[in-house]
């Protein structure tokens, strides 16, 4: 018998006294606790059940033990009750009347349990209050299921938020919706009921979404299916942004056979903006890395088609392939060091002319950022040149020397190169690779770039765009296939 379902009977004029003189077999056989108090707070009538729960038996008419026979009494937070605090002392005090009050009741074994109780005063026939009864039953085990089932709503509302998902019941009588907290933030809705006529669905739903969005919910609501929902759309903030939503669900159906028919469809949905944000990024870094890759390989064909083209034996040419590429891979760790973000000229000049003598370079300018494609071409450029110098220029000697500085100005880097101290220098009697690829990355430059052969040395003036913050992230410029 639950408690709650439980009801008392009516004060009557006479109650108080029957109650007095009801069979004591009749009071033992109730399976819930009852006893009565006289308005002093007496103890006057107790059942069996009520001595099995507090774990002993009250003296009847003990003015040491009023209101109450149980050992303890605390609240369910586990503050002490004092005995003429309890449900029972006010009912005889102020004729209130008390129904479900949950208390914990510590017997003398030490025994803890939750009891629910029942309270009413009694009155006599002139209608003075004259004493009370309580009624009361163990109730632990509900309560524990209560407190574990409120943990678990609480773990799943919590795991509900981290996971930015929300859950949502469509009913096909009323073409209603209904969306719990989290749902609305990701629907943007300001409250739970949505319907879904035809101009809430077009207000909400991307216009480009609402053909697929259809079609699985009619063959999710075909009663010869298994009636599972899945499908991605977007849908319309309160800014007036779209969000990327997964919605899936199972519909519910009524009747068998013939006679089945969808009734509702309950389910939930999860928040795939940053998802789909990932998937379009992953999709242009990945063309975006086809497109250098292209680029490079075409670049290095080039690299080794002419320097097969002009090279006198296997041996050079395979020396010469090696160095312009080790040049061309230096740049490229550069630039990925930086998520092809750019290059440090500082560190681009350094790699490329390292494997020459370092005492007779000079370096000189500022930390300066350029793009990817001038990186590249730059490297090469200062390659060919540094290659150049040390057969027939200043490197070729031990007292010549090469002047490399650099300076920002407009948006552009003027780089210097000047050779001196080498042999007298004229112009080339052929035009060699070298100049050829000079020539050739000049054009990604995306600035100046002149080439003079005079008598104390050559020299080479580039100018190059510098890299601004959000540059340098795209492909780089040129019809794929071109070297960059």
């Amino acid at each position: 018998m639950s408690l709650l379902n439980f009801q008392l009977p009516a004060p009557t004029p006479t109650l108080f006294a029957s109650f007095l003189t009801l069979d004591q077999a009749i009071l033992d056989a109730l399976p819930i606790g009852v006893y009565a108090c006289d308005v002093e707070g007496r103890i006057v009538r107790v059942n069996h059940r009520a001595v099995q729960l507090w774990g002993r038996a009250p003296k009847l008419g003990d003015v040491a033990q009023k209101f109450c026979g149980s050992f303890r009494v605390e609240t369910l937070d586990g503050d002490f009750v004092p005995p003429e605090e309890t449900p029972m002392a006010h009912a005889v005090r102020t004729g209130q009347s008390f129904e479900g009050v949950e208390a914990v009741v510590l017997n003398p074994d030490g025994r803890r349990w939750v009891a629910r109780v029942n309270v009413a005063p009694l009155r006599d026939e002139d209608g003075e209050i004259v004493g009370g009864i309580n009624c009361f039953l163990d109730v632990t085990h509900e309560h524990d299921m209560r407190l574990a089932l409120e943990r678990q709503q609480r773990t799943f509302d919590l795991a509900m938020i981290a996971s930015r998902m929300g859950t949502w019941r469509y009913t096909l009588a009323d073409n209603i919706c209904i969306y719990d907290a989290n749902a609305q933030a990701l629907y943007g809705l300001t409250e739970a009921r949505f319907l879904h006529d035809k101009d809430g669905v077009e207000a909400k739903f991307h216009p480009d979404d609402m053909e697929l969005m259809w079609a699985r919910v009619a063959k999710a609501l075909d009663p010869a299916g298994d009636g599972r929902y899945d499908v991605e759309y977007r849908v319309k903030q309160r800014d007036g942004s779209w969000r990327w939503l997964s919605a899936w669900g199972l519909v519910e159906f009524e009747g068998e056979g013939g006679a089945r028919k969808p009734v509702a469809i309950a389910g939930a949905s999860r928040d795939l903006n940053e998802l789909k944000q990932a998937e379009e990024l992953q999709r242009l870094l990945t063309n975006e890395l086809n497109h250098r890759v292209k680029n490079t390989l075409a670049t290095v064909q080039s690299i080794v088609n002419q320097t097969l083209r002009s090279a006198g034996d296997v041996e050079a040419a395979r020396s010469i392939v090696n160095a312009r590429l080790l040049a061309l891979s230096g740049a490229h760790d550069l630039l990925t060091a930086r998520a092809w973000s750019g290059a440090d000229l500082t560190d681009l000049v350094a790699r490329a002319v390292a494997p020459f003598p370092s005492g007779q370079i000079v370096r000189d300018g500022p930390s300066l950022v350029v793009l990817p494609a001038q990186a590249l071409a730059l490297s090469l450029a200062l390659h060919e040149l540094a290659t150049n110098a040390a057969k027939y220029g200043a490197l070729s000697r031990p007292e010549g020397r090469v002047d490399i500085s650099w300076d920002a100005r407009d948006g552009q880097v003027d780089l210097s190169w000047r050779e001196s101290g080498g042999p007298p220098v004229g112009p080339p009697s052929r035009r060699g690779f070298g100049s050829r690829l000079i020539a050739l990355a000049s054009r990604d430059l995306a600035g100046r770039f002149r080439l003079e052969f005079e008598p104390a040395g050559v020299r080479c003036l580039i100018s190059a765009a510098l890299a601004t913050s959000g540059e340098g992230s795209g492909p780089p410029q040129g019809e794929a296939g071109d070297p960059v």
